[in-house]
């Protein structure tokens, strides 16, 4: 069912099907628009070619659309800024970044409503973003095509927004709902005032089913307008890890729910996560029908929200839970249902296993705690193993393979358990299920209100409990028992959470090739595994694999030595692919130091910066050094030990905490004094503006990407500044001072970037006298696209890495200055 996908209809199927959408119209549009190449927000494939075949289609649509609707073209170069709490903290600013919109509405009697839908058509440097995110945009060209060939217009507007500036930190979609455009006062375009709700389309991987991954906040209806789609999928669960960090990403539905102050849906595509943001996200790697399924799903939502009658909507603040079932269809309901159900079915287990006991507290309680001990020694099992292979040089031995995890480290994890019950219910296996069930109902109980994803677990003790009273009361032979238990109390809670835990893997087994240097794949994947596998999943199955202990233990253990010997000699200590490969992200870097008088060149060094994306990168540098042998003089470096702010390297987002170990690879000619010339800092304007409050007005020149990271020195504290109403917090990881992260994107026009910064002067008892000077600076410019992105050498030392990888080059020059 997950890999289920609807046949995809095609230009034959237009005459029986004119209302529908078609995939294969879809598909013709995003062959051209991939075939611009990488889309790189202030190139011209993007700024000018992409903006020129969007114009070119949409006049298309609207030249042969229905007299009943009525459709108006309109292009947006904003200007603005916005502060977020993306990892440690990041404003977002940008000049002149392209948003392509288009208003449909009915040609008479437009009611004042409006329903957005967001794509973007920019991609990172590299990639030709077929799926992240040009399958979105074409997805959006079809819907309108439909909708202005229907003879009833709906009755709402519709606002489809192109926009060319997300992969720069969202900058596209704010520039919509709160930019402004050169010589005017007005924030925001005059579409977005009327927006009423959103459906936001993006991707993480390519191919398979788009997933309904975010909803909100609150209001139930935007929830029933897609209970509307023909192919459901979504879960609660995967809303809870992605807004509590787990995956580290954001999308445009962070703007529109924060700024635009408006609920949406958030959809996305994450199978084969391998390929985001790679040359492989292209439209080979778009299953046929994925886009039909994100079509006809994104065409009913539209359909229903543009007939809704908003005035008659009741909004509210309460979350709801939801989830489909095997893509058939979604159920949802309340948050406040979900706690009283969550109670009554736990409360309902709980008297239950105390009848069970004779009302004996302390039976209760060993039941409890040997299933704890049970879990934990199943999570320390599996952790062991990782611990193992860690040892072994076995690094990720599942990332090309996802479903190795759940048996690598599934089958020790439930093999841990079957030991603990058996030694503690030795000749009482009936008191595992009881145990195990109680333990649920605990657990219930306790996080009935801090979690909506419980609703697994609620489905795992509901259909448990019913099923084993029934089969006491129907059945006196055990066997009948057994199996009326199995097929009525385990079949479909096992089933819906294998349907679960299969999307955990297929999401996280690839995120773990892009999580940064903290973390530890093999660690990490175990952990999660053995709590999926234990808590929710096997619960029921356990008392059945105690009971016959010894067979279960021998297949086991026959299984799992099967597996490692696959992993020894199949898979090998290089677990990457070429279509599964290693990120290897390398920068050649000209860094530049400046004394105090910000014009006299202190220090300079050039050379190779390792950004590791993958954990695992360092660990293979003995392999690289076949091919690329001059590796073995890269230098170890971290950023909590180095001098400058933020090791004065050239970091793209503020990710000095996720990726905190880097190399540095020395060389001896940097980039042309061409490029370093085009990066600058003059300081144009300095003076106290009362006697303890110092203004500094900063320029910046440098290409379309530019970093500006800024920390004032223990003498100041910053307390106003011109890139947004208020300054956000600062995040304290440089000397124990706040830090201020500040990307600046620009469209392909050329435009100086200032700041001006108001630093209030501490009195003299709070700081250090040994403390000199203001505010330190680690300026950035990054060339990402064209011919000035890689040098001949860069390309050179790429191509000698192993297949396996996927390395992603690109020039920037850094420049550190402290300002006295």
């Amino acid at each position: 069912m997950d890999y289920r996908l609807p046949t995809p209809l095609t230009a034959e199927d237009i005459s029986d099907n004119p209302s529908s959408f078609i995939e294969e119209r879809a598909r013709n549009d995003l062959v051209v628009f991939t075939a611009l190449g990488p889309r790189v927000c202030g190139s011209h494939a993007n700024d000018i070619a992409a903006v020129e075949l969007l114009m070119k289609t949409l006049r298309e649509i609207d030249r042969v659309k229905l007299p009943v609707h009525n459709m108006e073209i309109d292009i947006q170069k904003p200007t603005g800024a916005f502060s977020m709490g993306f990892q440690e903290g990041l404003t977002s600013s940008y000049a002149s970044v392209p948003v392509v919109i288009v208003k449909l509405e009915p040609a008479s009697a437009p009611v004042n409503h409006s329903v957005l839908i967001n794509c973007h058509f920019d991609s990172v440097p590299g990639s030709p973003g077929a799926s992240d995110d040009m399958i979105s945009c074409v997805t959006m060209l079809e819907i309108l095509r439909v909708l202005t060939r229907q003879d009833t217009p709906l009755r709402n507007t519709i606002v489809f927004l192109f926009n060319g500036a997300e992969e720069n930190g969202m900058q596209g979609s704010h520039a919509f709902v709160a930019g402004r455009q050169a010589n005017s006062s007005q924030m925001g375009h005059r579409w977005a005032h009327n927006l009423r709700t959103f459906v936001n389309l993006e991707a993480s991987g390519a191919g398979g089913r788009e997933v309904l991954f975010q909803t909100g906040p609150g209001n139930g209806w935007i929830l029933n307008s897609y209970a509307k789609a023909p192919y459901p999928y979504g879960s609660v669960v995967g809303e809870e890890i992605f807004q509590r960090g787990l995956i580290p990403s954001d999308t445009d539905y962070r703007v529109f729910r924060d700024h635009a102050k408006i609920p949406g849906l958030d959809m996305a595509f994450i199978k084969n996560g391998w390929v985001y943001h790679t040359k492989f996200d292209n439209i080979d790697n778009i299953s046929p029908g994925s886009i039909q399924h994100m079509g006809a799903n994104v065409l009913a939502i539209l359909q229903h929200l543009g007939n809704l009658d908003f005035n008659q909507v009741q909004y509210t603040t309460e979350k709801m839970v939801y989830y489909d079932v095997f893509g058939l269809f979604v159920i949802i309901y309340s948050e406040t249902t979900s706690v009283i159900v969550n109670l009554i079915v736990g409360i309902a287990a709980v008297y239950f296993a105390w009848r069970e006991a004779n009302g004996e507290g302390s039976t209760i309680l060993v039941h409890v705690l040997t299933t704890v001990m049970a879990w934990v020694a199943g999570v320390a099992s599996a952790a062991l193993v990782a611990a193992v292979l860690n040892f072994a040089k076995y690094y990720a031995p599942f990332h090309s393979y996802p479903s190795l995890a759940l048996i690598l480290f599934g089958i020790p994890a439930v093999c841990a358990q079957v030991l603990v019950f058996s030694v503690m219910f030795a000749g009482r296996e009936d008191d595992t299920w009881i145990a195990t069930k109680t333990t649920l109902a605990f657990l219930l109980l306790a996080c009935s209100f801090t979690s909506r994803a419980l609703f697994t677990v609620t489905i795992n003790l509901g259909f448990g409990l019913i099923a084993w009273i029934t089969a006491r009361k129907l059945f006196k032979d055990p066997q009948r028992k057994l199996l009326y238990y199995l097929a009525l109390g385990e079949v479909f809670p096992l089933t819906m959470s294998l349907y679960l835990v299969n999307n955990f893997v297929d999401v996280f087994v690839p995120i773990m090739g892009r999580s940064g240097t903290e973390t530890n794949p093999n660690l990490f994947v175990a952990i999660l595994t053995a709590v999926v596998i234990s808590v929710p999943t096997l619960t029921g199955l356990i008392p059945i694999f105690v009971f016959f202990k010894k067979t279960f233990l021998k297949l086991s253990a026959l299984f799992f030595v099967l597996i490692l010997a696959i992993i020894v000699i199949v898979v090998g200590r290089v677990p990457y692919g070429e279509t599964t490969p290693m990120r290897l992200h390398l920068v050649e870097v000209d860094r530049t130091w400046f004394d105090s008088d910000l014009t006299t060149v202190r220090k300079t060094e050039t050379g190779f910066w390792f950004f590791n994306l993958d954990p695992n990168l360092r660990s293979f540098f003995p392999v690289f050094e076949e091919s690329v042998p001059e590796i073995k003089n890269a230098i170890d470096m971290q950023t909590d030990t180095c001098e400058d702010l933020y090791c004065g390297l050239p970091y793209y987002f503020p990710v000095a905490k996720l990726i905190r170990k880097t190399q540095w690879l020395p060389k001896p000619v940097g980039l042309s004094l061409d490029l370093k010339g085009r990066v600058r800092m003059d300081l144009i304007h300095d003076s106290f503006i009362s006697p303890t409050v110092r203004r500094l007005t900063l320029s910046f020149i440098g290409p379309d990407h530019m970093t500006i990271v800024l920390s004032p020195t223990e003498n100041y504290e910053l307390i106003k500044w011109s890139l947004t109403n208020e300054v956000p917090e600062g995040n304290v990881n440089y000397k124990n001072r706040p830090t201020y992260f500040i990307y600046h994107g620009r469209g392909i026009t050329f435009e100086r970037f200032e700041v001006t910064l108001d630093l209030r002067r501490k009195i003299a008892q709070d700081v250090s006298e040994n403390v000199r000077g203001a505010l330190d600076i680690t300026f950035s410019g990054f060339w990402l696209h064209g011919d000035e992105m890689k040098s001949q050498q860069m390309k050179e030392i790429i191509s000698r890495f192993p297949s396996w990888t996927y390395g992603l080059g690109f020039s920037a020059a850094t420049h550190v200055y402290s300002i006295p």
